[in-house]
């Protein structure tokens, strides 16, 4: 045993070789290391394609992030987190192992008898004792045989007492010595295992991009592939926005070339699924649509897609990802809308869930797909569904316009002002509160607690609508929930411990790598936060300007009108005289609205509209005659 005065100098030189705290959501626009050893693993056959220019990459958040109408680019200066390590190189028998492994040497028999200890702390269910146990070890340089062992269990134990990002830090000491540590592959499988458990991937996402070139455990290869084509996906979105396009397109070479190794029998439950309702090969399939469409061939991402359809279907007995179900079905619809096949689009956006994640968002978008085939009254049918007091706080400014534009184009030019004046009324508040948060010098932090003041109970219809509008960032909500989830570690995970494991040493250092932790994370969510408000602020500045040209041609067309009954001495008709009927499809009841909302009558909506102006062709007859 060493003497406490050495073992005191141990414990702080310990310490002070804490590894710091790594961005999580951070996207590493460096060149991967190339392996050293080890030869790289042979790649799938491929017919060679002309590609045309990259085109922007739809949104998928899901689980991708997929696209929204306008999503901004990443925070500008934003720190990336570490480049993946490199394979160490393999040792000969006759050098030293890595520290951690502190060589093979058999354990003395009180380092058995203090293992043994533990692991009966361990099998009776006294977690914190177990753990500290297991830490106690770790801290003894007698023992030093077993520190690998000691550190393995010390994780897996404070995974089950539910400290996920504090045992993914005891086993980032394991992984980082490489694959030729004895422990390599069991602390690789217990990183599937704890972080498939957390709330947010990005965790197990980052450790899997930065060990890419080291081995993995069997059983896991098919989760593994898929997380580093995630990866190499929005790799390569980062590097073609940053304008490096070589780059990306060889990222997303790398994308494709991994999801080919994902095995379609993938698609049920298994080691390292992340939660029992996730198809890792329709996920997979998904990212190689996504990464299709970025390299600008449609046809084929329409296919990927299709198949992501088609073996999400329930009726197939896979696991029934609903999720990724549903952003396939936003994609299709997307890039059939992109191409002008609107009837298509039109399809694919009603299949999506009524009140799914991303309803709304199709629901919105579906109403440019119908206006551009003339069908008005589905068009209002939506955007009253979207204006509805159910979604107050949703930010769909865009919808007020596109309401204005439907009634200036069918001659009800006292409606079309009123949306208008709507839209003025409500939106410029916002603009000014954005241009104001926006130009105010402020850390990143800042713009974090304005995230935490919308979200929070009693906050101003305003302050909540501009968190909302942060959210629709897939990347800033992922983040902020990140935090929560280190905030709730620290307040339960360790406040809700023992007094003696709170006081203990073990539980200092955690804490205190979970608040380096919080902080890397919340400065990266406030600058994500940041760019969202900056962009949606110049957005906004452009509809607010756009609503300005509308209304003085709308006030054209009325002095027009005015000016045609004075000459003729009679009231000039502008809307055409049209009958509408309410025949409606045997599956729906006609029920006429008088002002009230009933959430199971949201997006079946369609807006009886005298439509037609008498001095202009209808707008399908005038698009024929082009």
């Amino acid at each position: 045993m060493a003497p406490p005065a050495i073992r005191l100098l141990l414990l702080a030189a310990a310490l002070a070789a804490a590894p710091a705290a790594r961005a999580q959501l951070g996207i590493d626009l460096s060149a991967p290391p190339a392996a050293k050893e080890k030869k790289p693993a042979p790649k799938p056959k491929q017919k060679a394609t002309k590609k045309p220019a990259p085109a922007p990459a739809p949104e998928a958040a899901k689980p991708a992030a997929p696209p929204a109408p306008a999503a901004p680019p990443p925070a500008p200066g934003e720190a990336p987190p570490p480049a993946p390590v490199p394979p160490p190189r393999a040792a000969p028998k006759q050098e030293a192992l890595p520290a951690l492994d502190l060589g093979r040497a058999a354990p003395s028999a009180e380092a058995k008898a203090r293992l043994d200890l533990a692991r009966k702390l361990l099998d009776q269910g006294a977690l914190e004792a177990a753990a500290l146990a297991y830490d106690q070890i770790t801290r003894e340089s007698a023992l030093a045989a077993v520190h690998p062992d000691a550190r393995l269990q010390l994780g897996k134990t404070l995974a089950r007492l539910g400290l996920g990002h504090s045992a993914l830090a005891q086993l980032d000491l394991l992984l980082d010595a490489g694959p030729q540590g004895r422990l390599y592959a069991s602390a690789m499988e217990a990183l599937f295992a704890v972080g498939s458990k957390l709330g947010n991937e990005q965790p197990l996402l980052s450790r899997v991009a930065r060990h890419s070139r080291d081995a993995f455990p069997p059983g896991y290869e098919d989760r593994f592939h898929f997380l580093l084509a995630k990866y190499e996906f929005e790799r390569g979105r980062a590097l073609e926005e940053a304008g490096r396009v070589q780059e990306a397109r060889a990222s997303w070479a790398e994308a494709r070339r991994l999801v080919a190794l994902v095995r379609e029998q993938a698609g049920t439950a298994g080691p390292g699924a992340a939660a029992e309702a996730e198809d890792v090969y329709a996920r997979a399939r998904f990212v190689d649509g996504l990464v299709l469409y970025a390299q600008g061939d449609d046809a084929s991402a329409i296919e990927a897609f299709k198949e992501v359809v088609r073996i999400s279907n329930p009726k197939r007995g896979r696991v029934a990802d609903a999720q990724i179900r549903e952003l396939a079905f936003l994609q299709l619809a997307r890039i059939h809308y992109q191409n002008r096949q609107n009837r298509y689009a039109i399809f694919y956006y009603d299949k999506m869930p009524w009140g799914g994640e991303h309803w709304l968002e199709g629901l919105w978008e579906a109403s440019y797909a119908h206006y551009r085939v003339g069908d008005y009254e589905k068009t209002l049918g939506n955007l009253l569904t979207l204006q509805s007091p159910y979604f107050r706080d949703e930010y769909f400014p865009e919808s007020y316009v596109l309401k204005a534009i439907v009634y200036y184009e069918n001659c009800r030019y006292p409606e079309a002002r009123l949306v208008l004046e709507t839209f003025s009324g409500l939106y410029e508040p916002v603009y000014d509160e954005l241009s104001r948060i926006t130009t105010t010098p402020r850390p990143p932090a800042g713009y974090f607690d304005l995230l935490e003041a919308g979200s929070a109970r009693g906050a101003s219809p305003l302050t909540r609508k501009l968190a909302k509008l942060a959210f629709t960032d897939e990347n800033v909500r992922r983040l902020y929930e990140a935090v929560h989830e280190v905030e709730a570690e620290v307040d339960k995970g360790l406040g809700g411990r023992k007094p003696e494991f709170r006081a203990s040493s073990l539980a200092r250092r955690l804490g205190e790598g979970l608040a380096a932790e919080k902080s890397a994370l919340v400065d990266e969510a406030g600058a994500r936060a940041r760019a969202k408000l900056e962009y949606e602020r110049d957005q906004l500045r452009t509809l607010l300007a756009q609503a300005l040209r509308i209304q003085i041609e709308v006030s054209r067309k009325e002095r027009e009108a005015l000016e045609g009954a004075l000459a003729t001495g009679s009231q000039v008709e502008v809307v055409r005289d049209l009958k509408y009927s309410s025949a409606v499809s045997d599956e729906h009841l006609y029920w006429p609205y008088e002002g009230e909302f009933w959430r199971d009558e949201l997006g079946t909506y369609s807006y009886t509209l005298t439509r037609g102006c008498k001095d202009r062709l209808p707008r399908s007859q005038a698009a024929a005659g082009r």
